[in-house]
């Protein structure tokens, strides 16, 4: 009696064992990371039918290229019409490169850079291709590594699912955001990164931290060849316009080296009260310095008032106004150059 009584127990456990583990089965496979895992799956088996079922190529790329044009050129230069009508245009050539580069990705294992050639209309090659490299420079998308699911947020066929990503160019984590939805047979698809536009300040923040460490001994030779004073600053009207203002700026070089200085470039960079960076201009000069001499150069850079940051400093009090200038670039009569960077070094490829 009690060896049937512990059949029917065994038994019932068994059949409870195999409801739970169908059950969860069922439940799994309609939870948006179990989605996450096929498209990781059909890009390591390079099924392309799968990925584009499961990724919304056409309304993530186009919601994407809109938030990096966004962080590249800002809202306010964006609201001219002829520059919106143009980014518009450039549009309809970007996400097609996109889409057709993610198809050799998964394909074929690997996303090379838009070649301008691809681009049918000559006036859209260059502006396209750039975007479209530019978007993935400033997402790091070549160097994210997935991490794994952080969080969930699920609410009937839509869900934002937050996962962890390791930028190994940077050295650094970071969150995306993916809004996905839910399709007819219950699985998910990725449509947008609601957070791009964040993940870019993000990261340019990062790669000038790791270039400002990466430059630090670079500044001090540069610094200690070439001394920079800033003399004074001021706005006077452009001769050419009755609206434009130039900011104008004397800056005196002092060259510390034993060659004539041939070429500098450099930034001058205006601080508020609460010393916040509210402006910055690039100048450059190929007028010759010779080796322990010293001279004053004039720089301007064109002001309009219908731009926020030019407004900011048409209307500064100047006495309460710090700038400074510096260089980052030398070119000296004997070849030698010294020059900060402007992008992490290229890592060798690790055999």
């Amino acid at each position: 009696m009690q060896t049937k009584k512990l059949r029917y127990l065994l038994l019932f456990a068994v059949i409870a064992i195999a409801a739970t583990v169908v059950w969860y089965f069922a439940y799994w496979v309609k939870t948006p990371q179990y989605s996450l895992g096929l498209i990781g799956t059909a890009v390591q088996k390079h099924d392309f039918s799968a990925f584009e079922k499961h990724v919304d190529m056409e309304t993530l790329y186009s919601s994407a290229y809109d938030d990096v044009v966004v962080a590249s050129f800002g809202r306010e230069r964006l609201s001219s019409p002829i520059l919106a009508a143009l980014v518009q245009n450039i549009k309809g050539v970007a996400v097609p490169i996109l889409i057709d580069q993610t198809r050799q990705y998964v394909n074929g294992g690997t996303m090379e850079e838009a070649d301008p050639s691809d681009a049918d209309s000559p006036m859209l090659q260059n502006n396209g291709t750039d975007i479209v490299n530019n978007l993935k420079n400033k997402t790091g998308v070549n160097s994210m590594q997935y991490q794994g699911v952080e969080k969930i947020q699920k609410n009937g066929s839509i869900a934002v699912v937050t996962i962890k990503v390791f930028d190994s160019e940077l050295g650094k984590h970071f969150l995306v955001e993916l809004a996905m939805q839910q399709l007819a047979d219950d699985t998910w698809q990725i449509t947008k990164i609601n957070n791009l536009k964040t993940l870019i300040n993000e990261r340019d923040q990062a790669l000038q931290n790791k270039l400002a460490e990466l430059n630090a001994p670079v500044q001090k030779q540069i610094d200690d060849a070439v001394a920079v004073a800033p003399q004074k600053i001021f706005i006077t009207s452009a001769p050419y316009s009755g609206v434009i203002r130039l900011l104008e700026a004397d800056i005196q070089l002092t060259n510390n080296a034993v060659k004539e200085l041939q070429y500098f470039t450099g930034v001058l960079e205006l601080y508020n009260a609460d010393n916040e960076l509210f402006y910055s201009g690039n100048f450059a000069s190929s007028k010759d310095l010779a080796a322990k001499q010293a001279a004053v150069y004039k720089f301007n850079w064109e002001l309009n008032p219908f731009l926020t940051d030019d407004a900011k400093v048409m209307n500064s009090d100047f006495s309460k106004v710090t700038w400074k200038a510096s260089l980052s670039s030398l070119a000296f009569a004997d070849g030698s150059t010294i020059e900060l960077l402007t992008q992490l070094p290229v890592k060798a490829a690790t055999k």
